[in-house]
């Protein structure tokens, strides 16, 4: 019964697998993402060494950069923090 659960449709599941592949894409290209309160954004790997939590000279807050064009703000993203949650089925 739980197998089902996660079964997408053939149109699902092909967009999934495109989606995949896009991903891997940009790992290889050395693309990396964040996840800003639900919104995803990408930016180029190579110039950044590491996210960081401090405020040096050498560090700037998602605010201080400004809004990326690279960012999806209306993600349907289920968004938890590591304590349990539940689905409500239809």
């Amino acid at each position: 019964m739980e197998e089902e659960l996660f079964e997408l449709t053939e149109k699902q599941q092909r967009a999934f697998n495109k989606m995949t592949r896009a991903y891997k894409d940009c790992l290889k290209y050395g693309i990396k993402f964040y996840n800003n309160y639900g919104s995803i954004g990408a930016l180029d790997g190579n110039k950044f060494s590491r996210e960081c939590y401090t405020d040096s000279p050498k560090e700037k807050s998602v605010e201080d950069i400004g809004q990326n064009p690279n960012e999806f703000g209306d993600w349907d993203l289920i968004s938890w923090a590591d304590d349990q949650h539940w689905f409500h089925f239809l």
